[in-house]
């Protein structure tokens, strides 16, 4: 399905700090940050019963952070409409790069300047729960979490293993290790996953390409290829600088849907060899996209950033990303209306010929810092934000971001092309997350970190596919001979 995206509003990305406001309004000063002893208060409403921002005060301004510059449009536009309901404004302000925005937060958590909002990493052991909101009742409801994907809580909820991992891990602070299982100290804002390319239709239309989906690996090696050598432009770029990401974005894809799930963890487990004449076929099929003129010139010094804004410039037809992708290129100031999204092709014959689902994983989640005196206030935005299908479409709409909502009405408010990667995104077991997380499968280990790097080799010339398969097989016997 072609996945055309409108024209959108385009963020400046090197801002470094913007401060935008929803309807004005002063800000809402708190007291001290409580001492770093790894306790936390408990938020002051249930999961059941939504903070109503409106009961009891007559309103004011709530301050939020963030390092996501270009979702700031979405914080501030759905910020507008909370601000009608329950007369509560949204100031926001974003600070990047990534380390100053981290810096930032610590130093505030330290001295007690925290805002009434925090954006932050989907994630858990941050080292400054202690001075963040307790969500445990929340986390507790299940009719609150079933207004979320399913897997949106996974990287939020501290588990049962953190909780030993962290126990014998001397990096961790004392905050860390006072966390229990079950903890949560943010709620999921939005999702993405990988195997997605994008097309550039102001290049792609040279060769008659607008539009086009392949059927088929096999068909896309061609179109990339027609791409590359019979325009001024490169056909196919990624982050080729960083070993691991083809194969992690869309190698794996291609290569568990060809072999199948069983085979691919033979593989993994040492069972089967990547030299085989069948298992070989998807490296081979790889060295036969590298070497058909597809690839940008200098793609291997390439990091992500480095391949979007060559792709955001025009220099390449197709780029690899995830649906996260599609707010950088915008923040990039690419025009959308060119671009259009398909999820990785098959191989043709391919064992596992099932369509292929994108597993969707959280991104992003937000906090209340014990210190604001607004914490029903600030539940209200998030809730509205998370449960409300107006707000969440807003938000979505305005930060170019997939919501973790499971509401089957916010879709049709999402713009077409946010609709379509939403849709994209499955709780249906892909088979790459099946091969992840087979009962016997040990993980990949040293010779997958050579085989990203021989594929690095295979795209200068300097190896072969057949030359990477054997250095592969060589390096899993010599491991598993080790004990390794």
């Amino acid at each position: 399905m072609n996945r055309k995206i409108p024209a959108l509003f385009v963020v400046a990305v090197l801002l470094v700090s913007v401060v935008l406001t929803a309807c004005g309004g002063g800000s809402g000063n708190a007291p001290a940050a409580p001492a770093a002893d790894g306790g936390a208060a408990t938020a002051n409403n249930t999961a059941t019963n939504a903070a109503d921002p409106a009961s009891g005060d007559e309103g004011g301004t709530l301050t939020l952070w963030t390092w996501k510059v270009a979702m700031t449009p979405g914080f501030r536009e759905a910020g507008e409409k909370y601000a009608a309901q329950s007369g509560w404004n949204v100031e926001v302000e974003a600070f990047s790069p990534d380390d100053t925005y981290r810096q930032k937060v610590m130093a505030a958590a330290n001295s007690g300047d925290l805002p009434d909002l925090i954006h932050w990493w989907a994630t858990r052991g941050t080292g400054f729960e202690n001075v963040l909101v307790n969500m445990n009742d929340r986390a507790n409801d299940a009719d609150y979490r079933s207004n979320f994907a399913s897997t949106a809580f996974n990287p939020c909820l501290v588990r049962e293993t953190d909780v030993n991992n962290w126990a014998n891990d001397a990096e961790k602070s004392d905050v860390v290790k006072a966390l229990q299982e079950g903890d949560l100290y943010s709620i999921p804002l939005d999702m993405g996953g990988f195997f997605t390319i994008y097309g550039n239709n102001s290049i792609l239309k040279e060769v008659g390409l607008e539009n086009k989906v392949p059927a088929d690996f096999d068909e896309f090696i061609e179109m990339a290829a027609k791409v590359g050598n019979e325009t001024d432009h490169g056909g196919f770029i990624w982050a080729a600088g960083l070993p691991d990401v083809y194969y992690n974005w869309m190698g794996r894809a291609v290569e568990n849907t060809f072999l199948g799930p069983e085979v691919s963890v033979d593989i993994i487990n040492r069972r089967a060899s990547m030299s085989d004449p069948r298992n070989i076929l998807p490296l081979k099929k790889y060295e036969e996209l590298a070497t058909s003129g597809a690839f940008l010139d200098g793609i291997v010094t390439m990091d992500i950033d480095a391949g979007d804004m060559a792709f955001a410039a025009g220099q390449a037809g197709y780029l690899l990303g995830g649906t996260f992708t599609y707010g950088q290129l915008l923040a990039m100031g690419m025009n959308i209306d060119d671009v259009f999204s398909f999820v990785v092709p098959m191989m043709k014959d391919s064992a596992h010929n099932k369509p292929f689902h994108i597993n969707g994983f959280t991104l992003t989640a937000m906090s209340i810092p014990q210190t604001t005196v607004n914490v029903d206030a600030a539940f209200g935005y998030i809730d509205f934000i998370t449960l409300d299908p107006e707000g969440v479409s807003t938000f979505a709409n305005g930060a170019y971001i997939v919501p973790a909502s499971s509401n089957p009405a916010v879709a049709p408010m999402l713009s077409p092309a946010i609709q379509d990667m939403f849709n994209s995104l499955s709780d249906e077991v892909n088979v790459t997350s099946t091969v992840d997380n087979w009962p016997d499968s040990i993980g990949k280990k040293l010779e997958f970190e050579e085989l990203y790097r021989d594929m690095q080799k295979i795209i200068t010339g300097e190896l072969t596919a057949e030359q990477a398969a054997a250095n592969f097989d060589a390096t899993a016997a010599a491991q598993a001979a080790a004990g390794q």
